[in-house]
């Protein structure tokens, strides 16, 4: 499975960030595995949303807990596809604690 992400981390708080662009041709991108890694010392929150640019972009994963040292594995996003041209964006409620890793393969 290639990797879309590997250690991605949000630079700011509660703001939505791209973590995988998909290409704007083809047929998407299916998300294989996700995994959300906290590293720091306090508990964390993250949301994960698929962003089709057309519709509101609401979450996939609205509001998700990672107890420090603990790993969340993303269920809800797992064999979800990417539309061409649309991102996987995630937010965390703080910066530098959730490392994303996230690995898929680019649909033709």
């Amino acid at each position: 499975m290639p990797a879309l992400a590997v250690n991605f981390k949000n630079t700011a708080t509660d703001s939505q960030q791209t973590l995988y662009a998909s290409p704007p041709t083809g047929a998407g991108t299916r998300i294989d595995s996700f995994t959300a890694a906290n590293t720091g010392g306090i508990n964390a929150s993250y949301a994960a949303y698929i962003d089709n640019g057309i519709s509101d972009n609401k979450p996939i994963i609205p509001f998700r807990i990672v107890v420090w040292g603990e790993s969340d594995l993303g269920i809800g996003l797992v064999n979800q596809t990417i539309p061409p041209g649309g991102t996987l964006k995630v937010e965390s409620s703080s910066v530098g604690d959730i490392y994303f890793t996230v690995s898929g393969v680019e649909l033709a």
